[in-house]
């Protein structure tokens, strides 16, 4: 569930940085969390570098959107058990709201990127106010969401010449600033509902949020569907899955029906299906593919 052998330098009170040479293979993952300004827009920013030919890795469900830049050779996107269709992205990209898994390949060698995980808040602003379920379970070059006038491809480039992945990430986070402070924020609906879904990781009922905010169900599901990029309902279901995981990753399949009832689960039968639909993986497959970090969860394969 963790990585001993891993090297952790803390860069500073943001920052760290792991990293590790074994089977000849060099790797360095570097972590970041946001500024004070960009709590509640952004969950924090990763970069990683591999001096390997190979590298695959699962994104599932989470409540964020991944914007990724390619630093070096192009990625493969495809669901988690390598079936369907396969996007190649060369630069700039965008993974929006996922209710599925997915898997990235770096199938040439030397793959190297940097990315910022969005909360939704954050992708509302940087998308300008773009109906968010139009990136919901699709992966997009950048790019050809925000525009050539954006400069994700001069970004790109900077980030390129970078001397570290730490700059590269202080590049990044500027130019999110710039467009955080530009875009639009939240309906008031929306926000306090998204507050409200988060703080208690989806421990809430969806009806009876909507009857305290004077609204309809109907209502709030369509206002998260624009602002978020799903329903409130698909949300309180990604985060109740979020709380199972962190319990996992804390002290492993024990005793999965407790898991399920602290968790909110109806049953152990239902917290099973969420990890076949959401993560593509038993429990115990998820706990033995895991790689814990400062603030990371990240699965192979």
């Amino acid at each position: 569930m963790t990585a001993p052998q891993a090297t952790s330098v803390e860069c500073n009170a943001r920052t760290h940085v792991l990293r590790d040479v074994s089977d000849g293979v060099s790797w360095e993952l570097w972590l970041r969390s946001p500024t004070a300004e960009q709590r509640g827009l952004l969950a924090g920013l990763w970069a990683g570098d591999a001096d390997s030919d190979y590298a695959r890795h699962r994104l599932i469900p989470s409540g964020e959107q991944w914007l990724m830049f390619n630093l070096g050779p192009p990625q493969k996107v495809l669901d988690a058990e390598g079936a369907g269709p396969a996007g190649l992205y060369r630069g700039g990209m965008i993974a929006g709201l996922q209710n599925r898994p997915l898997t990235f390949e770096s199938v040439f060698r030397h793959p190297r990127v940097v990315t910022a995980r969005l909360l939704p808040p954050g992708a509302l602003a940087l998308f300008g106010g773009l109906p968010l379920l139009d990136l919901a379970n699709r992966v997009i070059d950048l790019e050809s969401v925000l525009g050539t006038r954006s400069g994700v491809e001069r970004l790109r480039q900077r980030l390129m010449e970078a001397a570290d992945l730490g700059m590269a990430m202080d590049l990044v986070e500027d130019w999110l600033t710039t467009r955080f402070r530009a875009g639009p924020k939240l309906h008031p609906v929306t926000r306090i509902a998204l507050h409200s879904v988060w703080q208690q990781r989806g421990a809430v009922r969806v009806e009876a949020l909507a009857r305290d905010l004077g609204v309809s169900a109907r209502y709030l599901n369509a206002l998260f569907q624009r602002q978020v990029g799903v329903s409130a309902k698909s949300l309180v279901r990604i985060l109740r899955f979020e709380r199972a995981l962190d319990v996992l990753d804390r002290i492993g399949p024990r005793d999965l029906v407790q898991l399920a009832h602290d968790c909110g689960y109806y049953d152990q039968s239902h917290l099973n299906r969420d990890f076949r639909e959401l993560a593509g993986l038993t429990p115990t497959e998820y706990v033995e593919r895991v790689f814990i970090g400062p603030g990371w969860r990240e699965i192979g394969g």
